[in-house]
């Protein structure tokens, strides 16, 4: 066979396993996310090894600021490159760096210091987070350009539903791995080394998707930022924003509800894996539930809902604590394991809320947008989840002067506040009037938060 024959062979058979490396690298980097749950296993372990309040923060602001400002970052970087595969390697390489770092402490966790262990694990949060967003976001592109049009859409779907069904699997495995006899720090080092498994896989699956044959269009900065600018000038927008502005004030104790559980009910570690457990599984009941209804009747009544079901996870979290000291509890269960497992299983409501996100707020861009004017409502978006990705600093400054459950209680405060904003969301007939010369591309469409 000609060397030349043998390289098409080659890519022919790539090309039939891309949708194969799509799909399992999808499965992959769900574990990987899920072990690393910033609102949940990472901020538990920050506070059970004696990290400060803004370390407990930290994770949960990297989480939502890397995120958020992924789009803007490819945007930029597509002014120069449109290809996504260059962008996907370059993210990986320094995504494989923080897996290292992963994998080592996970290997001599007995040896380092619990101080440590924290910021070493916040830094290479940062790093790995950073690479994670840019590599997810361009995987589209990449996998795009990698798989026959007439399984694009296929392929997209079983990546979705790869990853609800791996990140239930590995959230039964990491409520196993903190129930086992093991000591704390052991079960750390566990759980770090699975994540670090699991993403340096997931990492090979994709970067093994031939690449490079499809681009994007490249962007210009000075549209970029006069299509952000645009869309604050309609009422419709501004609602959204101010909603979302309020909502995540409200959000910004989620890394603190962890720390609310083994503050006042005495939480024993295995908790954290059963809170994982019913966040998946809140996530994945979204999963199912949230696309087809914003499909049916709009984006505006699951903003409402989804509000609405973290007001109730406020409520169960603060209230929790005083029923499991009532009477009526005394008289019904003779030990305090039955209000831990209703602390841990309120989490599903967390889970609920937060698979709503991706759906609903696209939807509503897309909605209040001008047809082919959509980039602009989205970077904004972006824009500003960025500036309120960083409110849990705000928490934990609040906690260095009053207690947790004012603050509690304050949270819940704008959640009702929020949810009364939610009424003034437009419904779907409403668009927002494009500017004269506005840029109308939709070739580089960015995802919001």
């Amino acid at each position: 066979m000609f060397p030349g024959s043998r390289s098409r062979h080659s890519l022919r058979r790539l090309n039939r396993l891309a949708p194969i490396h799509a799909v399992v690298s999808a499965a992959l980097q769900a574990i990987g996310d899920t072990v690393l749950q910033p609102v949940v296993v990472l901020s538990g372990i920050a506070f059970l090894l004696g990290g400060s309040n803004y370390q407990v923060a930290a994770f949960a602001v990297i989480a939502v600021a890397t995120w958020a400002c992924a789009p803007l970052f490819l945007l930029v970087v597509g002014s120069f490159s449109g290809r996504p595969y260059p962008v996907v390697a370059v993210a990986g390489i320094v995504r494989l760096g923080a897996i290292v770092v992963f994998g080592v402490v996970g290997l001599r966790i007995d040896d380092i210091s619990p101080g440590r262990i924290v910021s070493t694990l916040i830094w290479t949060y940062l790093a790995y987070q950073v690479a994670t967003s840019v590599a997810i976001q361009s995987s589209a592109s990449l996998i795009v350009s990698g798989t026959p049009r007439s399984r694009q859409s296929m392929v997209f779907r079983q990546r979705a539903l790869a990853s609800v069904a791996a990140a239930v699997i590995s959230a039964f495995a990491i409520w196993s791995v903190f129930r086992s006899d093991g000591t704390f720090q052991d079960s750390i080092g566990l759980i770090l080394l699975l994540a670090a498994l699991a993403t340096l896989s997931a990492t090979w699956f994709l970067l093994s998707i031939p690449g490079g044959g499809i681009g994007s269009a490249r962007s210009n900065p000075e549209r970029l930022f006069a299509a952000a600018v645009n869309p604050f000038r309609a009422a419709a927008f501004r609602r959204f924003i101010s909603f979302k502005i309020l909502l995540a004030l409200a959000v910004a104790v989620d890394p603190f509800l962890i720390v609310y559980g083994f503050q006042r009910l005495g939480l024993e570690v295995e908790y954290i894996g059963l809170a994982v457990v019913a966040l998946a599984g809140g996530q994945a009941i979204g999963h199912l539930v949230w696309p087809k209804w914003v499909a049916r009747h709009g984006p505006r009544v699951p903003f409402q809902v989804a509000t609405l079901l973290r007001l109730l996870l406020l409520t169960w979290v603060i209230a929790l604590p005083a029923l499991s000291t009532s009477s009526t509890y005394a008289n019904r269960f003779d030990t305090p394991e039955v209000a831990m497992r209703g602390f841990a299983l309120g989490f599903v409501l967390l889970g609920l809320a937060a698979s709503m996100g991706a759906s609903a707020n696209q939807r509503y861009l897309l909605d209040v947008s001008p047809r082919g004017v959509t980039q602009g409502p989205i970077l904004a978006g972006n824009m500003v989840a960025t500036l309120t990705a960083f409110a849990p600093f705000g928490v934990a400054w609040l906690l260095g002067r009053h207690e947790l459950e004012r603050v509690l209680w304050a949270a819940a405060g704008a959640m009702i506040v929020a949810l009364l904003a939610s009424g003034l969301l437009v419904e779907s007939s409403v668009r927002l009037r494009s500017a004269p010369g506005s840029w109308r591309s939709r070739r580089q469409t960015a995802r919001t938060v």
